[in-house]
Formats: structure tokens, sequence, C-alpha cells
């Protein structure tokens, strides 16, 4: 499997694209739709499933290596206050012209989501062979203050998650696509959805490792790298591939995530262990819980409930 600085550095950006096997032509029509949305895009890459998989077996017999590289003085400033002021600008959504009704917007790194996540867009050439290219950062994708400690961070820092929205085929006035979001991964780590009332509940992990585990510290790896196949038009599915790694665990998957009245997922996932572990949880999920209409102490807060979620139902084998 070739990786990308290994490709990048193999040669000219005209002799990567014909071993990929583009014709001018052909790359020139991919360019134009890609760059519509104005996103800026790094050099085209293979990609597949195996292929990722295979990158991350190959990452699980090397040493860990954390990707937090960005100058933590910097995402330290951008704290719940100044994240609060950074908004994605929606004429930059990723399929916001299509394919498909489900554009996709992203997160700001910042003081509390400071491993950058890197996003990557499938095509095909004219042959039919996928690729990958990797979405840069770029701060004009982002509404914000001119004195905004977010625009100290360096060219192509990374994100710290994405969302799915809502059809821009709806209605418009009663539910705006860049006011609704129904599937989200923010922080490298968490990712959730909607229920059938539009509201967010339980979130989930890729992977857990040694939690509650007497003199072992826990370890959740996270998503590194996430890449968006274009949805067809009219459908209700989207299908996403991620990249894990961690200091016990690296990992490949597949999300495929169906808006129906709630959102389905099926994830399908490949993992390899750098070292032994006590305690593997497979599909970890976590949610926070102050109080809540039926358990409040006596003045606590004025808001009647203060959770993510106050329950848990699920469907079992047995019904």
């Amino acid at each position: 499997m070739i990786d990308r600085r290994s490709f990048v550095s193999a040669g000219t950006a005209s002799a990567a694209l014909a071993a990929l096997g583009f014709s001018g032509s052909t790359f020139a029509q991919q360019e134009a739709q890609a760059n519509a949305v104005g996103l800026k895009f790094a050099e085209p890459g293979p990609f597949s499933f195996d292929g990722l998989i295979a990158q991350a077996e190959t990452l699980a017999k090397a040493p860990y290596v954390s990707g937090n590289t960005l100058p933590a003085a910097v995402l330290d400033k951008i704290d719940y206050e100044a994240h609060g002021k950074i908004h994605f600008d929606p004429r930059y959504a990723l399929f916001r012209d299509g394919p498909g009704p489900f554009p996709v917007t992203f997160f700001h790194l910042g003081r509390f989501f400071q491993t950058p996540v890197h996003m990557h867009l499938l095509e095909q050439t004219s042959g039919g062979d996928d690729f990958e290219r990797e979405i840069v950062y770029d701060p004009a994708y982002f509404e914000m203050p001119a004195d905004s400690p977010a625009r100290q961070l360096p060219p192509g820092a990374g994100f710290a998650g994405f969302r799915f929205q809502e059809s821009r085929l709806g209605d418009q006035q009663k539910l705006p696509w860049q006011k609704n979001d129904w599937v989200a991964f923010l922080g490298a780590s968490y990712f959730r959805a909607i229920g059938e009332l539009y509201q967010y509940g339980l979130s989930a992990r890729g992977v857990m490792v040694d939690a509650a585990v007497a003199g072992q510290p826990e370890d959740f790896p996270v998503f590194t790298h996430f890449y968006f196949e274009p949805p067809a038009d009219g459908s209700d599915t989207v299908v996403v591939y991620a990249l894990l790694d961690g200091a016990s665990v690296t990992g490949a998957y597949r999300f495929s995530m169906r808006r129906d009245k709630a959102v389905e997922m099926e994830i399908d996932c490949r993992l390899f262990l750098r070292r032994d572990v006590t305690r593997l949880g497979i599909a970890p999920l976590t949610s926070m819980y102050w109080f809540s209409e039926t358990a409040k102490p006596t003045a606590v807060d004025w808001r009647p409930e203060v959770h993510d979620s106050d329950g848990l139902a699920m469907w079992t084998g047995a019904g």
C-alpha cells in the first residue's frame, strides 16, 4: 500500500495522476466539480477499504505516535467562549450541490478538541478506480472574529470533526439544513446520531481499552482520518470510512448510516492490537447525566433536567 507521503514524494503531480490512470481532461472535470464548493484539496492518492485495513495493521506493528502536534498554547486559547464564536460557513459544505441530499460541514479545533482529524473525499478515475484527496484546512471555511486565536493555527491544521446535515430538499422555512444535523463525529473519538424527535442522546466511541481495570490507564483510541463516499442522488444512506489509532489498538472502519425516522448505523471494523489488553470494549457507549425531572436535588438548577440521556433501550436476539 502506498501512503500519502510516499505517493506525493514519488514524483510530480502529473506523473502521479498518470500513475492513477487519469487523463488530463478527466482530472480537469473532477477538479472543477470538487472545487465548486470552494474547498481546497491535496494531491490524489489510491484508496480501498482493504488498503485501509492494511494501513491499520502496519500501524499496529510500529510504536504509537500521537497526532497532537499542533501548538497547545494556541488551542488552549480557543476556550468555550472563543469556540462558540467559530461557525462553519455552509457555502463551503461538502456535497452542498450534490451528489446526494446530505451536505457535510466541519467542526473547528479548540481547547476541548485538540486532536487534528483529517478529512478526505473519495472519487473515481475514468477507469473506475477509487482514489482520495484530503480536504486541506483553511480558516476561510469558518466565520470567526478577526482576533480569534484560531487564526494562529498553522496551515493545514485539520478539523475536530464533521456532521451530516439535514436534506436541503426539506422544508427550508421549517428545518433549514444549515441548522440541523443528524449524525456527528467530534473530538476524534465521540460519535452520535439523532432519534425520532431530532434529539441527540447517547454517544459512542470506536473502541474502549482497559476502562475500570485496577492499575491500568484507560485508553480511547481516536479516529485520525475520515473518507467520505459521495452519496447517491435520492439515497437515504451515506458511507464513511475511518482510520483508528491509539496506544493500544489500531483499526479500519466502515460506517453505513441510514437516515430514516431515526438513524441506523451499520459498522464494519477490523482491529489490531499494539499491546496486551485486559479489557476490550467493542461498541462502547457513553453518556452524561446530572439530574432528571424525577431525580432532581432541590433548587440545584432552574432547568427541569440536565442530561444526554436518562434511559437505555436495547433490541436483543430475544426481542
